[in-house]
């Protein structure tokens, strides 16, 4: 049987109010408990966000006088310095508001907690004074469990981000608490700008957020964009979330694609160049006056191939001169769509065309006519971990001459991988047989059809097979150095 203040009796007096009560009680006279609390026996919270405690009970609110609300801790004594109160002149543990109680109504007995710390785990029982009448609901002391910060933070971004279109992206923190404003900051290599976003709740919370405004370009492409929360309330308490930005763009062709002839009359054949790039990497087509041909194709006359490496898109088309006199090359993805005409060069003499096809992914695309073409990158290096340059002992004084023998081109291409520069030479040799694929040192590619005859020197250039397929095999090129 339940006792008001029975649990600060002594246990000989407590049990003999029991059991005369038992023997008189009759009836009416038997009634349920005037004091009951209705709690959850434990919430958890992390640190740095809030924790609310929902709470009610019921009492004698008829009794004179003001009504106080208490909460302490578990060890405390009922004159200690309470954790909350609506009690003007009863000390606090923590001055300040930091733990409140929450709800207004004379049945409410809900505790908030802000800024929540390591310290703050504990017990917590519930006191309710009103006139003459006090009592401490000892028996039910909820748990509040504090864990470390684990939530991250709610990150908006566009599912498509195209360059050169200006995009919202949004940060929102973990809790809606109306204490301590968290810190958002923003990492991630390129010009923005941000503002912070607070919007208070019915329920008297506020949500905290940062709105980022950016403008992506294409080296924005593969950056990782990193919002960072901290809670300056308590120290050491921050939590994070990365994007890793994925920028679209339209198809854009490159210039210097052509046809080359060589022969004349029925007999002639024309090979034609094409090379684009884009994000997602696009898909090639010839369109010639009759019809319009895919990137890869293979047909009595005519036969396109195409090669791909990350943005960049090279393509080759072969056939008689007569049947490719008038085409266009066109590049399509999701964002759009490019196309050029291609201008017929003939194959005699020297022709020659260089293409940055991606100055972000370091990718080149080589395309020449009639000429076997060398390359050659001069890069400023910063530091000693780079390595050597790409060169045995003994070749020196053989490209040099080379070189003596070749047309110096003039510069077709600056400020790739940094302080580089790009030479072309060439001279005249076989016609061109078979697509040749260069991986470079800092992860570029190279890639065009290049003749065949060339002496085996170098060992990190591939050439596949004449069907086109399986797997690469080594033929280095004499005419390829990285110095």
């Amino acid at each position: 049987m339940w006792v008001p203040g029975a649990s600060q009796m002594p246990p000989s007096t407590k049990l003999c109010i029991e059991i005369i009560l038992a023997l008189l009680c009759q009836g009416r006279l038997c009634q349920a408990p005037v004091y009951q609390i209705q709690v959850p026996s434990r919430v958890t919270a992390q640190q740095g966000l809030c924790v609310l405690l929902p709470c009610h009970f019921t009492a004698n609110f008829e009794s004179s006088g003001i009504a106080y609300k208490y909460w302490f801790k578990d060890n405390d004594r009922d004159s200690s310095p309470a954790v909350a109160t609506t009690d003007p002149g009863r000390a606090l543990r923590e001055p300040g508001g930091r733990i409140r109680l929450a709800g207004d109504a004379p049945d409410d007995c809900s505790l908030r907690i802000s800024d929540v710390k390591a310290g703050d785990r504990a017990h917590y029982f519930f006191r309710f004074v009103k006139g003459d009448f006090k009592f401490s609901y000892r028996e039910t002391q909820p748990l509040v469990d504090v864990t470390e910060l684990t939530e991250p933070p709610v990150l908006g971004v566009p599912k498509v981000l195209l360059s050169g279109q200006l995009v919202n992206v949004t940060c929102q923190a973990p809790g809606t608490c109306s204490g301590t404003p968290p810190q958002i900051t923003w990492t991630g290599g390129f010009d923005y700008t941000a503002r912070n976003v607070s919007v208070a709740l019915a329920n008297g919370s506020v949500s905290y957020s940062s709105e980022l405004r950016f403008t992506p370009a294409l080296g924005d492409d593969g950056k990782e964009l990193v919002c960072t929360v901290t809670y300056p309330a308590v120290v050491g308490v921050f939590t994070h979330r990365a994007v890793r930005l994925h920028v679209r763009y339209p198809p854009m062709l490159l210039p210097w694609g052509n046809c080359t002839v060589r022969g004349r009359g029925p007999g002639g054949a024309a090979t034609c160049h094409c090379a684009a790039e884009g994000n997602p990497p696009p898909h090639l087509e010839w369109r010639l006056p009759d019809r319009t041909l895919p990137g890869d194709f293979e047909g009595p006359e005519l036969r396109a191939t195409t090669w791909a490496r990350g943005p960049a898109v090279s393509g080759e088309l072969r056939g008689p001169a007569g049947a490719l006199a008038n085409v266009s090359c066109a590049a399509t993805n999701a964002h759009g769509q490019s196309q050029a005409a291609l201008p017929v060069v003939p194959a005699a003499g020297f022709s020659l065309t260089l293409v940055v096809a991606s100055a972000v992914g370091g990718s080149l695309v080589l395309v020449g006519a009639g000429a076997a073409v060398a390359w050659k990158v001069v890069k400023g290096r910063t530091s000693p971990e780079e390595g050597e340059p790409l060169r045995r002992k003994g070749e020196e004084e053989e490209e040099e001459e080379e070189e003596e023998d070749a047309t110096r081109g003039e510069p077709l291409a600056r400020g790739l991988r940094g302080q580089a520069l790009v030479r072309c030479l060439a001279k005249p040799l076989t016609p061109l047989d078979l697509p040749v694929t260069c991986t470079r040192r800092e992860g570029g590619t190279v890639m065009g059809p290049l003749g065949g005859g060339a002496r085996p020197i170098k060992q990190w250039c591939h050439r596949p097979s004449k069907a086109r397929i399986g797997r690469l095999k080594p033929s280095p090129l004499p005419w390829l150095e990285h110095g």
